[in-house]
C-alpha cells in the first residue's frame, strides 16, 4: 500500500503502465518509476517500509508473506536511483529481505539502510542502524563445466579460483558504508556522518520518517 506520495510515480505490469496515487496498491513483479522531485513510500503487509527516491526505477521481484515470519521473502531490484528500507521485524532462518542492484546484493540483518544505484553503475550502501550483509559482484561466480568455452573477455586472475558468497560478503554495521564499483569490486568499510540540514534532502526526509533523529542515528 502506498502510504506517502509526493510528485509523480508509475507502476508497470504486463506491459501496462498506470499512475500511482496515495493509498493505491503495488504488486509483486511491478516496475516502479518515479519522476524528478518525487518521494514514494510503500508499506508491506508485515509493516516493513520501502521508500523510493526521485528519478528511480525499482522492480519488486519477490514479495511473499506467509503466516510465519520465516515465510517472508522480499526481494527488490534497484535499477537506478535511491531506495531506503526499514524492516519491521527481525529477518532470520529462511526469511529474506534484500535489495539488489546490477553489481551488489544488500541483505538485511538489521534496519534501516539505504541503497544508491549510481549513474556510473556503482552501488553505495549506507546502514543507519543494525547490520546489513552486502555481497559484491555476481555471487557465487559460476564454474565452467568441462568442455565449456569461456567468454573471450574473461581472464584468469591471481588467487583462489573458487570464490564463495561468504568471501565477498561484508557485514556493514550502524553508521558504516560500503561502495561497490561497477565491476563488482567492494571498497573498504568506512564511517559516515549524518548530513547537515539541507545537504541531503533524501536522507533528512527518511530519518524524519523513521524517527532516527531522536536516536542520534
Amino acid at each position: 500500500t502506498i502510504t506517502f506520495l509526493m510528485g509523480e510515480a508509475t507502476r508497470t505490469a504486463a506491459g501496462k503502465t498506470e499512475k500511482l496515487a496515495a493509498n493505491g496498491q503495488v504488486f509483486e513483479n511491478d516496475l516502479i518509476e518515479t519522476k524528478s522531485r518525487t518521494r514514494l513510500e510503500i508499506k508491506l503487509p508485515d509493516k516493513s517500509v520501502i521508500r523510493v527516491g526521485p528519478e528511480s526505477k525499482v522492480q519488486l521481484a519477490s514479495a511473499v508473506f506467509g503466516k510465519k515470519t520465516e515465510d517472508r521473502k522480499v526481494s527488490s531490484k534497484l535499477i537506478i536511483g535511491n531506495m531506503w528500507a526499514k524492516v519491521a521485524t527481525a529477518v532470520g532462518g529462511e526469511a529474506k529481505f534484500e535489495v539488489k542492484t546490477e553489481n551488489a546484493v544488500a541483505g538485511v540483518r538489521g534496519t534501516p539502510f539505504r541503497v544508491d544505484a549510481m549513474q556510473d553503475k556503482s552501488t553505495v550502501v549506507k546502514v543507519y542502524n543494525g547490520t546489513v550483509a552486502v555481497a559484491a559482484g555476481p555471487i557465487p561466480r559460476p564454474e565452467h563445466k568441462t568442455g565449456e568455452q569461456k567468454k573471450p573477455e574473461r581472464k584468469q586472475v591471481a588467487g583462489p579460483q573458487r570464490i564463495t558468497r561468504e568471501q565477498w560478503e561484508r557485514k556493514v554495521t550502524a553508521m558504516m558504508q560500503i561502495k561497490v564499483a561497477a565491476d563488482g569490486t567492494p571498497s573498504e568499510l568506512e564511517q559516515f556522518a549524518i548530513a547537515k540540514p539541507g545537504e541531503d534532502e533524501w536522507e533528512e526526509w527518511n530519518i524524519q520518517r523513521d524517527g532516527l533523529e531522536d536516536k542520534g542515528g
